[in-house]
């Protein structure tokens, strides 16, 4: 078998969105003749822990345990935090006012800690992988951010083994990220890190994306060809028998909610759907599962006929969030309203289609994630401001649900992680 190193900070038994694309590759990459071998830190900061992630993990596959120190015990001194406190980035942006010292501790995370605070991870990784690579001998090595600071680990191994193929795989951009704005970065900053993407967009043979405008956008920078390889489902996760929930009509919203996933109009719609159909409103459940930043709470009171039929559940496991997709009626999609919102395709967005369940979509139209919607049939799609449209869309969707209509959506197999990895490995086979 060919051999592949692949270098990951996220990684089981964290849980969330980022685990698991490089998590379904390697669990498929033997049945293409590829051996995985994944270095991951040993002993990492991760927000949520999802030991279910775990029956994933290949037998075939050999984990590098790489040691790393984070500074997120000196942040959480300097804000006041608690010491067992997670601190997950997604949720550092709610509307609460910042202390001085807060600002502070976001400043220097912005303007020295540059990519990102993994980037004390760099030096010693490339220093114990040099060994593991003139012992394994990979034909391909592959690093996947956020945090960019892997890239910079593929970046110093590139140059010692200028023979083996690198692939850099973007989950989310890097100098255009969203979150760096939030940082308080000065100009120099900035400029550092477009110097850093830069570096390793050229020395780079292979750059993949998760969506057609963030492949656009990093063309754009190098003459490194890059290829769209979107995020998907696995098939294995959703041979449960689990049905709808009949006499309820069942929205669910699963992962991060914050400021740039704001549900205030989505709130403001179906609040008065509620009030305008007595009917509508004897049959509605609101589940949200995944963590909240405190606007979330805000939000809800604000719309009382709503805040009673709504059950916020936190992080739930991997396993349990398929079952609930089983048993919902309609399934919450709310787009990041920001910059790059464009080019926003989630994971999870794969994983509504593969449980048929019509999914209401809250995001520029002309998304990539709202094309595809619109091609498959697999539900609908609002602007973020559109109340009107979203209230069409609500009421559409629970008529057809109230008739026992279901949607004509087209085939998804495309996106299965098991095809996917077959793209993956033919653009290793043909560089």
């Amino acid at each position: 078998m060919k051999k592949a190193l692949i270098i990951t900070y996220y990684w089981p038994p964290c849980g969330g969105g980022g685990v698991q694309r490089w998590l379904k590759f390697v669990k498929y990459l033997p049945e293409y003749g590829w051996k995985p071998f994944v270095a991951v830190p040993e002993n990492p900061e991760y927000p949520v822990i999802d030991t279910t992630l775990l029956e994933d993990v290949p037998e075939d596959a050999e984990i590098i345990h790489l040691p790393i120190w984070e500074p997120y015990n000196i942040f959480k001194k300097l804000t006041g935090r608690k010491k067992e406190e997670k601190v997950n980035a997604g949720l550092l942006f709610d509307d609460s006012p910042r202390s001085l010292m807060e600002k502070f501790a976001l400043w220097i995370r912005g303007n020295f800690l540059i990519p990102d605070p993994r980037v004390f991870w760099v030096r010693p990784s490339i220093r114990r992988l040099v060994k593991q690579i003139e012992i394994i001998k990979p034909s391909v090595i592959i690093t996947t951010g956020p945090p960019h600071s892997v890239h910079l680990i593929g970046k110093g191994l590139k140059k010692k083994f200028r023979e083996i193929m690198w692939v850099v795989d973007f989950r989310d951009p890097w100098s255009e990220f969203d979150l760096l704005d939030n940082f308080y970065p000065s100009k120099l900053a900035l400029t550092r890190q477009r110097a850093l993407e830069k570096r390793v967009l050229d020395l780079a043979d292979i750059i993949l994306s998760v969506s057609p405008t963030w492949v656009e956008r990093l063309q754009e920078s190098t003459q490194t060809p890059v290829k769209y390889l979107p995020n998907g489902y696995d098939y294995e996760d959703f041979t449960s028998s689990s049905k709808a929930t009949q006499n309820k009509f069942i929205i669910a919203y699963t992962g991060i909610l914050n400021s740039y996933r704001n549900p205030l109009a989505f709130c403001k719609a179906l609040e008065e759907v509620c009030l305008e159909n007595l009917d509508f409103n004897d049959h509605l459940e609101l589940n949200i599962f995944g963590i909240s930043d405190t606007g979330l709470n805000k939000i809800l009171f604000k719309f009382p006929s709503i805040l009673s039929k709504t059950t916020m559940r936190g992080y739930v496991s991997h396993n349990d969030v398929i079952r609930h997709y089983a048993k919902s009626s309609c399934l919450l999609l709310l787009l990041n309203n920001t910059k790059n919102s464009k080019g926003h395709m989630p994971g999870k967005f794969f994983e509504y289609l593969a449980a048929k369940k019509p999914i209401l979509a809250i995001g520029p139209s002309s998304s990539d994630t709202g094309k595809v919607i619109k091609e498959l049939k697999s539900g609908m799609i609002c602007e973020s401001d559109d109340k009107e449209n979203i209230k069409k869309a609500i009421i559409e969707i629970y008529v057809k649900w109230k008739s026992n209509t279901t949607y004509d959506m087209k085939d998804i197999s495309e996106f299965s992680r098991s095809k996917l990895t077959e793209k993956l490995v033919g653009l290793f086979n043909n560089k």
